[in-house]
């Protein structure tokens, strides 16, 4: 239990760092991937956020991490910024969801982290 509470404090803490980074200080870590089922619009229905809350709306979260790995490597504009508040979603996701989803917290650490690996922000910071 302390090892998964420490794991989303760290989670926690490395996204809302980097997220101030790069946007600024002041700025709000606010979720543009809703669990919640929007009515998207034909616009919508392109955008990197749209596609992974639609995958996480059916609990296919690795589906939706590979999708984030590919619009990084295809250096999609929004992708650093969508990546910081995806893992921050699954951050809050229930220990059973991700036991269900076969996607364990540690994972989203290491995918937060490979995140900020891929845009050179160094997390020296946050070694354990």
């Amino acid at each position: 239990m302390y090892h998964q509470d420490w794991l989303m404090r760290q989670i926690e803490s490395i996204t809302r760092y980097v997220f101030s980074l790069i946007l600024g200080k002041g700025s709000e870590l606010t979720s543009d991937v809703h669990l919640e089922s929007p009515r998207p619009t034909e616009a919508d229905t392109g955008k990197l956020a749209f596609r992974l809350a639609a995958l996480m709306r059916e609990e296919r979260l690795c589906e939706a991490e590979d999708l984030l790995f590919f619009a990084v490597e295809a250096e999609e504009p929004e992708a650093l910024t969508t990546g910081l508040r995806f893992y921050n979603d699954l951050n809050l996701l229930s220990d059973e969801t991700l036991e269900r989803c076969n996607f364990p917290r540690d994972e989203i650490r290491s995918g937060l982290v490979w995140l900020c690996e891929a845009y050179g922000i160094d997390l020296s910071l946050f070694e354990e």
